[in-house]
This record gives C-alpha cells, structure tokens and sequence, in this order.
C-alpha cells in the first residue's frame, strides 16, 4: 500500500506539469511525391523546404506564367505544380513549386535548409542581406536566393524565390546543374515577376494553373528593371525603323526592315544584376538558336567590345543551321547602373547581315538619359 501511495504522489507533479507545459511541433516533409504513409508509420521528416500543401485549401491560390520552353508535370498533394528544364545537351533541371502554412521559421531558417540541401554550411542572420534581392510585383513581396553548391565534378545550383501569401509561404525553387541554372536565371526571374494572386472565388481551384508563355517572353532578359524610376538608357534609331510601344516585358522593341519586303525585331530589355555573366548569357542566345553552349576558354573567341559614349558593350554574332533557311542574332549586352541591358536583333540570316552595320550604327548612339 505504501508503495502504491508513493506511486501516486511521484506521478500526480507529473501530470501537472504535462498540463502546464505546451508543446508545439510541425514537420516539413520531402519535396518528392512519396506515397501516403502507413496508417501505423509516423510519416518522414526530412531538408525539403515546403512539402507540405498549404492547410486552407478552399484559400486563393497564386497563379504565373512559364516559359514555353519548360514542361509541366501534372500538380500533386505535395506539390503545387513541378516543371521540367533541359539544356542542350540533355542535361535537366527541375522546378517545384511548394506552399507551407505560415512563415516555415523565417528567412533565415528557410535560406539555410536550401544551403543545407547543396552541402553549404547555415549563415548567420547578419550575413542573410547580402544572399536576398528583395522585390514587390502584383502587390507580392517576393524574395529571391541564388545559391552555388560545393565545387565538385557536377555542381548544383539553386535559385529560390520565397512568397508570403496569405497566411502561407510559396516556395519556388529551381535545382539543376551550375551551368543550366545558370543559363535559365534570367527564365526564372521573368517566370518569378510574372508570379500573382489567383481568383478569390471560393470555387477557385486551390493549385495554380499556369499558361504556357510565347515564345518571346522566355527572352533573356525579358524582366524589367525593379527601379524603373533609377538610371536608363536612351538612343537614336534609324528613320526606317518602326518602333513599337514599350511593354512590362521591354523597354523597347523596333521593326526592322528586311530585305525584299517584311520586317523582323530588335528587342531591347534590362536585368538586375549580371543575369549571370557574360557566358551564361552568352550561352542562353546560342540555346535559343539551337547552338550548343560554349565552354569559358571559348568565350573570348566568340565575343568583341564595342565603346561608346562611356558605355562598354559586349558583341556576338551567331547564325543557326541549316544554311539558307538559317537564323541569325547579332546581340549586345551592356552594363548600366546596376543592371544589364541587352539589344537583340533576330531574323533570317540574310536580313540580319544587311542590317548589321545600322545595328552597329545605332549601338553608337546608346547613352545614358
């Protein structure tokens, strides 16, 4: 009896204090589409980001618009939407596109899992700045990471967009190779601009449902400029050039008459930051005329400068096969004020080549406003 009284009073503090005490636990299951769990197995935990489908699903969903030249994977219960990238010369890269109820432990616990899945140790929240570019679009804040895994034999890259969405986090995240993520930044960044609030009918569906862009809009450098009111860039165009109005997409765009009749574009665009560089957006014109990508000891051979009014353009010509029906992009790109600009001329090859010394002429003319 004694000892069964002694039992009772160790385990009444005990009971109490369970009642005092609130325990809070949430788990972030893997970004792959796993089969439900056993009814008699605890369900996996593991480093994916936001597997988990957002709670409210009768909410607003978000909706964008994608590249052409991505494909789509139908939706699951785990992911809002999966698309599919593949370079040249075969080589994938995966987008998937998850949403989280609440904020998942913030920026930094967020930045650090992704770095923690490419095999990067975690920063600090002073160091988190310096890895975000912050922007707003459709009245979304929408914060983006690029991120470069350990040199290796087949080094991964990460771009990541974070979306605070209604009570929700949206996570938007691009995984491949170096060189393709790299080659598809200036896609991601336009796909992410293009990222809004879906209906607000209840009988909307919960997944967004995106719509395949033209072709036009998986450009290079196809996202305008976040400070429009900052630095830009004017110039004087040839009389017999049309100009069309400016778009969201382009600051400018010309048409260009061809030989024999007709006309084809000169598009002129700007990208925060160096989209990448040099070779990547080298790189990205020659995968939009089907020409493989140039190694870095090839780049010197395939570009040529041009200054002009205190401006330092970077030049390429490429034509496409086969020959006679072959197209040609005589493009520059231009550093200005904390972004890079690109003027691309694209068309039958032999138009191209008549109008390459007025598309020379012009570059001449480019200066700041």
């Amino acid at each position: 009896m004694r000892r069964f009284l002694s039992t009772v009073l160790l385990t009444l503090p005990l009971l109490t204090a369970c009642r005092d005490a609130k325990v809070e636990t949430y788990r972030i299951a893997k970004e792959t589409d796993a089969p439900p769990p056993d009814a008699n197995t605890a369900p996996a935990t593991g480093g994916g980001m936001s597997g988990m489908p957002v709670d409210r699903a009768e909410g607003r969903a978000l909706t964008w618009t994608a590249p052409a030249h991505w494909t789509s994977k139908a939706a699951s219960s785990m992911r809002k939407a999966t698309y599919v990238l593949t370079g040249a010369s075969g080589v994938t890269a995966e987008l998937a596109i998850t949403a989280f109820p609440g904020d998942v432990g913030g920026d930094v616990a967020n930045v650090n899992r992704w770095r923690g899945q490419l095999g990067l140790p975690p920063v600090e929240a002073a160091e988190l700045p310096a890895l975000l570019h912050r922007s707003e679009t459709h009245g979304l804040a929408i914060t983006v990471v690029d991120l470069a895994g350990v040199k290796q034999e087949n080094t991964q890259r990460m771009l990541g967009a974070i979306v605070p969405f209604e009570g929700a986090t949206w996570f938007f995240k691009l995984t491949g190779a170096d060189a393709l993520v790299a080659t598809e930044k200036a896609n991601f960044l336009t796909f992410v601009q293009s990222i809004q609030p879906g209906p607000t009918s209840a009988s909307a569906p919960a997944a967004a449902t995106p719509t395949p862009a033209p072709a036009p809009a998986a450009d290079m450098a196809s996202t305008p400029v976040p400070n429009a009111a900052g630095p830009s860039l004017t110039w004087t165009a040839p009389a017999d050039w049309q100009a069309k109005p400016a778009s969201a997409m382009r600051k400018a765009t010309f048409l260009v008459p061809a030989p024999g009749g007709g006309t084809f574009e000169l598009a002129i665009t700007a990208f925060p930051g160096d989209v990448g560089g040099e070779l990547a957006n080298v790189n990205r014109w020659r995968g939009q005329l089907g020409l493989q990508p140039l190694a870095d000891a090839d780049l010197a051979g395939a570009v040529t400068h041009l200054s002009a009014n205190g401006l330092s353009f970077t030049l390429v010509d490429f034509a496409s096969a086969p020959a006679g029906q072959s197209k040609r992009m005589v493009g520059a790109m231009v550093p200005f004020g904390g972004a890079t600009w690109f003027f691309k001329l694209l068309g039958p090859d032999a138009a191209v080549a008549a109008q390459k010394p007025a598309f020379l002429a012009f570059l001449q003319t480019v200066k700041a406003l």
